[in-house]
């Protein structure tokens, strides 16, 4: 039996530090969400030299105590499982496997590739792909991408429609690698935020969505 490392976090209405606590075991390895969510595991345990490996457990108590959008948290949870790593949620008394035959694996599975399919995101690794066949948007055409983004009039609609994409695989492709657009939008988030309170100092105005991307 591997380790068992339980991811603590409060959100807005979530139980508390203190009650996540009494569903540990002894042994049981505390991580403290800080500001790091659910999908940034991975990280917290790396700055505590920690590795997850199959055989291994990740425990939170409920998922209201995960602050992630339902996909990106079926994302996060579906590659733990296929890393070999088990799932186990207290509230519910819910166990989650990765092995072919638990119901509840089987179905995260289904839900990722349903919206990976909706969504117009590719689902096999690079490898599985035939022989000559490129992925929709490749990394290194992020610089391309940004300079049509940027030109005078561009929208994010005509972009996805000149690349040959949908937007909505825009948006998920520049979330994925544009660092410097999140960067941005979470600058803009605080530059709103502080014309909500009244101190309109001098805060820059936030262009488009449409426009900027």
């Amino acid at each position: 039996m591997g380790k068992t490392v339980a991811f603590l976090a409060q959100t807005p209405g979530s139980a508390t530090i203190e009650d996540q606590r009494s569903c540990l075991n002894p042994g049981d390895l505390e991580m403290l969400a800080g500001r790091k969510t659910f999908n940034q595991l991975a990280e917290l345990l790396d700055r505590k030299g920690i590795g997850l490996a199959a055989g291994d457990r990740v425990k939170v108590h409920d998922l209201s105590c995960l602050a992630l959008a339902t996909p990106m948290l079926i994302r996060t949870l579906t590659k733990l499982l296929r890393n070999g790593v088990s799932v186990e949620i207290c509230t519910p008394k819910i166990i989650i496997e990765p092995c072919a035959d638990d119901k509840l694996h089987t179905m995260l599975d289904a839900l990722d590739s349903h919206y990976r399919h909706i969504h117009g995101i590719k689902t096999h690794p690079a490898e599985m792909s035939p022989p000559g066949r490129k992925r929709l948007l490749a990394p290194d055409k992020l610089p391309e991408i940004r300079e049509k983004l940027s030109a005078p009039g561009a929208t994010a609609t005509g972009v996805a429609g000149e690349l040959g994409v949908s937007r909505s695989t825009l948006f998920n492709y520049l979330e994925r690698y544009d660092l410097d657009r999140r960067v941005g939008r979470d600058k803009k988030g605080i530059y709103r935020r502080l014309e909500n309170s009244g101190d309109h100092g001098d805060v820059a105005e936030s262009d488009s969505d449409e426009a900027a991307v």
